[in-house]
């Protein structure tokens, strides 16, 4: 059996969470810890409680990580972030999709 690796993480959920998109799209399995750790911070050291990303095949971590860096050294999207009209969610500029209903960006009501 292969071992998970962790190949990132960060304070910021929406960007671990798009990182894991890529990661999927590219076809590498991934699972996401700490996504609902938030509510304890401060009761927790913050170490622990940060999102993070694994990928479950220890093989895939480093086109996972090379995917990572190349997504850290793209320049910040110029687009501002959006809401989507068909749940209301606040969705950070770099997804095209909402997080939570899965509806694309092009309909979105703006923000």
């Amino acid at each position: 059996m292969r071992s998970m690796i962790k190949v990132f993480e960060d304070f910021d959920l929406a960007r671990v969470g798009h990182f894991q998109s890529v990661l999927s799209a590219a076809g590498i399995r991934t699972l996401l810890k700490n996504q609902f750790m938030s509510s304890v911070m401060g009761e927790v050291p913050f170490v622990e409680i940060l999102p993070e990303l694994w990928v479950l095949d220890d093989r895939d971590a480093v086109r996972a990580r090379e995917l990572i860096s190349d997504l850290l050294a793209r320049p910040a999207p110029d687009q501002p972030d959006w809401v989507c009209g068909n749940c209301g969610t606040e969705v950070a500029s770099v997804f095209s999709h909402c997080w939570n209903c899965g509806r694309g960006s092009e309909e979105f009501t703006g923000h």
